[in-house]
C-alpha cells in the first residue's frame, strides 16, 4: 500500500456505489440470460439514432447489459480496479455523477456515430472512471502511471473488431470533463 493511500483518511470508506453498480450489472446479466441475449439486446441495446427514435431508455439500460459472461467479467474487473480506488478518494455522489455522465457521454457518441451495430456494456462509464482517475491523480500529485497505462491499453483495444470505440471514447471524454468539474485537488482537500 502506497503512502498516498495511508495519507488519505477518506480511503477507508466502504465503496457502496461501486457495489450498487456491480449489482445492477449483475441484474442486467441475469435478465439477459432469463429472456435471451438476442431479446435483451433487441429491446435495450444502444444504436445510432436511438434517441431520435424516442428510445431514451436505451441510453441507460444498455450500460448494464453485456454480450456474454466474458464481456461482463472484463468490465467488472475494470470497475473494481478503477472504481474502488476512485470512489474511496472522492465523495460518493461525485463518483456516482461521474459514472452517470460517463454513461451519457458514451451513449451520445454512439447515438450520433455508432455505425450500423448495436452497443451495450459498462465500458463507456468505466472509461469515464479511468479518465476521472487520471484527472484526480494529476490534481493531487499522485503518480498517474497506472491510470495512463489503463487508458493506453484500452485505447488500443477500443479499435479492435467488435468493440465500441464510440462508447469508450464518448465515456472517456465525458468522464474527463466531469472530473475536471467535480474532483477536488490538494488545496480542496485541506
Amino acid at each position: 500500500m502506497s503512502a498516498d493511500y495511508v495519507a488519505d483518511r477518506s480511503y477507508k470508506r466502504f465503496p457502496i456505489v461501486t457495489g450498487v453498480i456491480f449489482l445492477l450489472n449483475l441484474i442486467g446479466l441475469i435478465y439477459e440470460y432469463s429472456v435471451g441475449q438476442d431479446a435483451a439486446v433487441y429491446r435495450f441495446a444502444m444504436y445510432q439514432g436511438a434517441l431520435q427514435d424516442g428510445q431514451w431508455q436505451r441510453l441507460f439500460v444498455s450500460a448494464f447489459l453485456h454480450f456474454g459472461i466474458l464481456h461482463f467479467g472484463s468490465n467488472m474487473i475494470c470497475l473494481i480496479v478503477f472504481g474502488l480506488d476512485l470512489e474511496r478518494r472522492i465523495d460518493w455522489w461525485r463518483y456516482a455523477l461521474i459514472y452517470l455522465i460517463g454513461i451519457v457521454g458514451s451513449g451520445l457518441l454512439i447515438n450520433y456515430a455508432g455505425g450500423r451495430g448495436v452497443h451495450a456494456g459498462a465500458s463507456g462509464a468505466i472509461w469515464g472512471l479511468m479518465t476521472a482517475t487520471l484527472v484526480y491523480n494529476l490534481r493531487n500529485g499522485i503518480n498517474p502511471a497506472y491510470a495512463m497505462r489503463g487508458i493506453l491499453v484500452n485505447l488500443v483495444y477500443s479499435f479492435s473488431a467488435g468493440v465500441s470505440w464510440q462508447g469508450h471514447i464518448g465515456g472517456g471524454v465525458a468522464g474527463l470533463l466531469a472530473a475536471a468539474a467535480l474532483t477536488p485537488g490538494k488545496k480542496d482537500n485541506q
